[in-house]
């Protein structure tokens, strides 16, 4: 039986003190305790259970089990991750948000592990269906689908990424800035404009780009039609990712060259690096998918433009290819798709080229 003492808060507690977790789980855990306890507090999905209503982490443990609908405690939570959660750091100005799927599927089974201790240490009430509940939060786990992949198209573009891609073409550096700041500045625009070339030119995973390495850029050949190929490690766990292809046109690589002479550093192996004003400490070190994510977002929001991801670089340039009139399988090979069903999601946002094909090429439109 549960000790009536304890709560949902301080059974969590005594989790994160027994676990052997590092401290950057146990940060991801908090997270996902913040969206346990908003879904518990404000969710309509969650009125049928015992614990739901204000101050859900003061709630005793003791109450699973006295409402009929417990059982689904876990399950609703892993719906609500995916249908009205929100990322617990916002940027102002985009409260529509949703959580990524991968954060769902985090979150979701972040909150079945403690579940699970809290089953093995006996802390749960006997009332409490505890295996159902968690098998069931699994099942929902396994069979979940975003939003996003369950239509039957991709995502639009959303508007203003031409003008993102731009963004750093001129960039005016104050002349009254110390020397070396300057040149700060001078190497953050030209990386930031590289990048952006590069993430908007190949149509690759922002963790693709920034696999990429000077040598090869140093190295790099254009091939009779004018691109450069290069290989890398993509999409894939640890060191186990397949080999991609990646392709890029002279612009994009004489970016990429621009920055790396301005580094003036021969020796250098990793091609985009940080340059952090903030923390000198880290400069020099490979650039985090995180950090570009923070500066797509900076730059957006200077822009006047909305929420823009760098994954949306890879739909735009799906869409943009498809609309251009490229064979399909040909995008397929460009985006390394594996399946050319996930390329079929970009063609059908296409729908309007394809009405005004069959407009422009009715023959009951032409002349007797």
């Amino acid at each position: 039986m549960a000790e009536p003492s304890y709560t949902l808060r301080e059974s969590f507690d005594y989790f994160c003190n027994q676990s052997n977790l590092s401290p950057a789980s146990l940060g991801t855990y908090s997270y996902a305790l913040e969206h346990f306890f908003a879904f518990l507090a404000h969710s309509p999905m969650a009125e049928p259970l015992s614990l739901a209503g204000p101050d859900p982490a003061d709630r005793p443990l003791a109450l699973l089990g006295s409402r009929r609908h417990d059982v689904n405690l876990l399950a609703w939570f892993v719906t609500y991750l995916g249908r009205e959660a929100h990322p617990t750091r916002t940027r102002r100005g985009h409260p529509g948000r949703r959580l990524e799927p991968a954060s769902v599927r985090l979150y979701g089974q972040a909150m079945i592990t403690w579940f699970r201790f809290m089953a093995d240490e006996l802390l749960l009430p006997e009332a409490f269906p505890a295996a159902a509940a968690i098998s069931k939060a699994r099942r929902r786990l396994r069979t979940y689908i975003p939003a996003s992949e369950a239509r039957d198209a991709a995502p639009e573009p959303p508007q203003g990424i031409e003008t993102l891609i731009h963004a750093f073409d001129q960039h005016e550096i104050p002349a009254d800035l110390p020397a070396k700041e300057r040149a700060r500045q001078r190497l953050e625009r030209l990386r930031n404009r590289a990048l952006l070339y590069a993430l908007a030119d190949s149509g690759a995973r922002v963790s693709e780009i920034l696999r990429l390495s000077a040598e090869a850029v140093r190295g790099a050949r254009l091939n009779e039609q004018g691109v450069w190929q290069v290989q890398v490690r993509g999409k894939g766990r640890g060191r186990h990712g397949r080999q991609v292809t990646l392709r890029f046109t002279e612009v994009t690589l004489r970016a990429m060259r621009e920055y790396l002479a301005a580094r003036a550093d021969p020796g250098a192996t990793v091609l985009f690096v940080s340059h952090a004003r903030t923390r000198p400490e880290y400069r020099g070190r490979p650039l985090s998918a995180n950090a570009v994510w923070r500066m797509i977002q900076r730059t957006a929001r200077r822009l006047g433009l909305p929420h823009i991801h760098p994954h949306d670089f890879r739909h735009w340039r799906a869409t943009q290819m498809l609309r251009a009139g490229v064979p399909i399988d040909q995008v397929q090979r460009f985006l390394n798709h594996r399946s050319i069903r996930t390329t079929q999601l970009y063609a059908k946002t296409a729908e309007a080229q394809v009405d005004l094909a069959g407009a422009h090429t009715s023959p009951l439109l032409r002349d007797p």
